[in-house]
């Protein structure tokens, strides 16, 4: 019965959707490298420095973060949605942005925005300081979870007393370790900096675009089906390439790693103050968070806001009433579709890992992972030539949950496979069936890893871009396509009403799912 279900759900999930995109695999006549050489460039660029930015700081501060009381704070970056926090960071560190105000406020050395201010509204630095915010927490999740599953305190000790130092002990021996435990985490990271299209309509720049953003928009405004296709063949090669270099990049480092190892390094008197570090990064993500959504809720009813004030000339909360009549339908949509394919990939990876555990295989897999290595528009847009658009309802959901059923696995899968078994034989011994048993003692004792998957999946429901607007074709829009179009349209503080509301039911969701935890820490049982 698992086996079948397991089955069912990848070829539904994984094998349905790779078909489906094989539509957008049309080849070009020929490739305008005019058009698409900058944007290649500017791409590979903004996805190699994110990506070596998260990796390393995520590693550097991994042993203490998961320890820290900032830890559960990183639930409010996961829960605030990728184009909510790029409305944010604009009010926060645009050259006329509430930092830039402070600064003029504390030393009046600014009395006019700052024409050189290195955080320009749109520009590749912005664009890579909100990836990296972004990503960083996910990846410290990763590494946390893959930290529970091997004795790395006990090496670290081991090495300490044979004259090794701290520092050299962690990058030498742990890391390489950890490195080829996150490569999917990793891959996963990069392939969605390759493909992304929301947070460079936004932030990035605009002549010329990013290689997804450019490929979006030859097909979704100009109609040019054979530019399309270039840039889809050109997303595919940079996501290869991109990957190849990850690998050769984590191979490099284990072979120094192993040279290392083979040199004896006296133990350093320094301490390493990795404690005061980890926690440092995780207040910093926390906090910058906490601003966003404080600068969010204040511009949405602010009104007219000159430059170098720090606080509205006038307020309008009127504006919330105003908007809310069409904020209303969206929000109940963005809603119901955000639930039902959170239950429904929560539902999914408990399938495909139970299959897994009852096999007693303890890695990660790839056929569950394998949709967060093709870039997303190529899989939307085989998606929108074979259904078309106005795919409201069932057609909509199944592709929020294709996204969602990922994300769900990889925070499930330490947890669930390494679930002892003997629970189960000691509820059988007691008269309880298999299944009985099962139901009984699984999803209790797992609540936690089941509630961090639901609100996780529910988030990346509420972001999807992409798919709910070619998709849907507008005929069911939600808050996220609602938000990207006013702030593209220049209207940033309505876009904040909304940006606002976009943040409010996935931060509502994890700070129930904390609650829940808490209430239970001590009472569950440890597994």
């Amino acid at each position: 019965m698992v086996r079948a279900l397991s089955v069912t759900v990848l070829l539904v999930l994984v094998g349905v959707p790779l078909l489906a995109a094989l539509q957008a695999l049309q080849l070009p006549s020929t490739i305008d490298w005019a058009l698409w050489t900058w944007p290649l460039l500017q791409t590979l660029l903004v996805t190699g420095v994110s990506a070596l930015l998260v990796a390393w700081l995520s590693l550097a501060v991994a042993p203490v973060i998961a320890n820290s009381r900032w830890f559960n704070g990183l639930s409010v970056v996961l829960a605030t949605p990728h184009v909510a926090f790029a409305v944010g960071i604009v009010f926060l560190f645009s050259p006329t942005g509430y930092l830039v105000r402070l600064v003029e406020a504390m030393t009046g050395l600014l009395p006019t925005p700052p024409s050189g201010w290195p955080l320009p509204d749109k520009s590749l630095l912005t664009l890579t300081l909100v990836l990296l915010l972004k990503e960083l927490p996910f990846m410290l999740l990763m590494v946390s979870t893959q930290l529970k599953q091997i004795p790395y305190q006990r090496w670290l000790l081991q090495a300490q007393s044979m004259g090794w130092s701290a520092r050299r002990s962690w990058w030498s021996l742990i890391v390489p370790v950890l490195l080829s435990r996150l490569k999917l985490p990793l891959a996963a990271i990069i392939i969605y900096t390759v493909s992304v299209v929301d947070i460079p309509l936004l932030l990035g720049p605009n002549a010329p675009g990013l290689l997804a953003v450019v490929a979006f928009e030859q097909h979704y405004q100009w109609g040019n089906q054979d530019n399309a296709s270039q840039g889809v063949w050109l997303l595919i090669s940079t996501s290869a390439l991109a990957l190849a270099a990850m690998l050769m990049a984590i191979r490099a480092y284990r072979c120094v790693a192993e040279r290392l190892r083979q040199q004896f390094a006296k133990a350093s008197r320094r301490q390493w103050h990795l404690s005061f570090a980890g926690s440092a990064v995780a207040a910093a993500l926390v906090l910058v968070s906490l601003l966003v959504i404080g600068m969010l809720v204040v511009q949405s009813i602010a009104g007219a806001w000159f430059y170098p004030d720090l606080q509205p000339g006038a307020w309008q909360p009127q504006r919330w009433s105003t908007e809310w009549p069409y904020m209303a339908p969206l929000l109940w949509d963005t809603f119901w579709v955000a639930l039902v394919s959170a239950i429904a990939s929560v539902a999914a990876a408990v399938m495909v890992l139970e299959r897994q555990r009852q096999r007693r295989q303890k890695q990660l897999k790839v056929l569950p992972l394998l949709l967060l290595l093709v870039p997303q528009l190529v899989l939307v847009l085989g998606w929108q030539q074979l259904a078309g658009q106005g795919s409201e309802g069932a057609v909509l959901v199944w592709s929020h949950v294709v996204f969602g059923f990922p994300y769900a696995y990889l925070v499930m899968h330490g947890a669930w496979v390494n679930f002892d078994e003997r629970w189960l034989y000691q509820a059988q011994s007691l008269g309880y069936s298999y299944g009985r048993a099962w139901f009984t003692l699984v999803p209790r004792m797992l609540k936690g890893p089941l509630l961090t998957a639901f609100a996780i999946a529910f988030a990346v429901s509420i972001a999807q871009y992409l798919p709910t607007l070619w998709l849907a074709g507008g005929t069911l829009p939600t808050l996220t396509t609602e938000t990207v179009s006013i702030a593209s349209g220049g209207d940033w503080r309505l876009a904040a009403v909304y940006a606002v509301m976009q943040t409010l039911l996935p931060l509502l969701v994890f700070s129930l799912v904390l609650m829940i935890q808490r209430r239970q820490r001590g009472t569950q049982v440890s597994v």
